[in-house]
């Protein structure tokens, strides 16, 4: 039997709207032929790129992003925020399931597996490349690329890469909320722009198609013409106005707490019993388990031991969620006691 093949879209310069709207479009073409898709898009900003669960104003300061002009968008995939200051690239990776690409990959460990073949190809471009696990890669020992995902609960996943060409990646401290400012992301390192570390003969263009290649190399699959690039729905990436985007109107107050990965926060929602929370954060896994732990009666397979294959999860733990799920019910019914 052939090997499958990754079917990949050339590099191409996309609006930033666009390029993020391409992975849930690339997810549904990867559920449909059952085999992996693979683009990357050449961005431009300044624009700040939210993770899909990330409270607007929990992590910039909105007016001071509108001051700047660098409009606040939110991609499809959770983790944590990334900024473009100018030119930019973002990898989107979508799976029909956890090991498309590597066969040994599970939920929990699909970054670590996935990630390689980006290493192997920003080496390949010039620049060392390192994962050290959940949200960045380093480069030349640096973090410059941030990485997000998302999980469908039919098993299709999807990856996303964001890269800084001209500026590094992190939020600009005058543009980021308090909160923000307060985490570490880096572990004391200072993030680098890709052109501080690849070689200056080394256009975005190549990288963007050396690292498509490497990655269908590292996974031993011959990569095909994906052909035209598939119609976009742009309406849910464009740019946010609200500081408590994405959390439901009507909702209780927010509580967080400090993980891992930076924050996580939760807030109960009204309406009819039983008692609901939306559940957000710096997180990195599927958006439906974050959904379903919210409706506070999870699937019987994120129980005991079978939680380790449910879902990615990055950064917190689903005993951390569960908790901070309670806490915004509990303040919720506190009045009322």
């Amino acid at each position: 039997m052939p090997a499958m093949p990754i079917h990949s879209l050339p590099p191409a310069h996309r609006p930033l709207a666009d390029a993020l709207a391409l992975g849930p479009a690339l997810l549904e073409r990867a559920r449909s032929a059952a085999a992996p898709w693979l683009a990357a898009s050449l961005v431009e900003g300044p624009a700040v790129v939210l993770g899909a669960a990330q409270r607007a104003g929990r992590v910039v300061d909105l007016a001071a992003c509108a001051a700047r002009g660098a409009p606040v968008l939110r991609r499809s995939t959770t983790g944590t925020a990334a900024f473009l200051g100018g030119r930019g690239v973002v990898w989107t990776l979508a799976l029909p399931h956890v090991a498309a690409l590597a066969p040994d990959a599970t939920a929990r460990t699909l970054l670590n597996r996935n990630v390689r073949g980006f290493l192997r190809g920003f080496a390949r471009a010039g620049a060392p490349a390192h994962y050290f696990g959940r949200e960045w890669i380093s480069l030349q020992h640096r973090p410059a690329a941030l990485l997000g995902v998302d999980a469908a609960p039919d098993g299709a996943v999807l990856i996303e890469v964001l890269a800084g060409h001209d500026a590094p990646l992190a939020i600009p401290a005058e543009l980021a909320a308090p909160d923000e400012r307060a985490v570490d992301r880096w572990l004391g390192k200072a993030p680098a722009a890709l052109a501080e570390v690849l070689p200056a003969r080394r256009s975005l263009e190549e990288l963007a198609g050396v690292v498509i290649e490497a990655v269908a190399v590292r996974a031993g699959l011959p990569l095909t013409d994906g052909g035209r690039a598939p119609e976009l729905a742009v309406e849910r990436f464009q740019p946010i106005a609200s500081p408590d985007d994405p959390v439901p109107p009507g909702a209780g107050p927010a509580v967080v707490a400090r993980v891992p990965i930076g924050w996580i926060e939760a807030a109960a929602l009204g309406g009819p019993a039983p008692p609901r929370a939306w559940i957000g954060g710096d997180v990195l896994t599927a958006r439906w388990l974050l959904e379903a732990l919210g409706q506070g009666a999870a699937p019987a397979r994120l129980d005991a031991e079978l939680d380790a294959e449910a879902s990615p999860l990055e950064g917190a733990s689903l005993a951390d969620l569960r908790a901070l799920a309670q806490r915004a019910l509990s303040a919720e019914r506190a009045p009322e006691a």
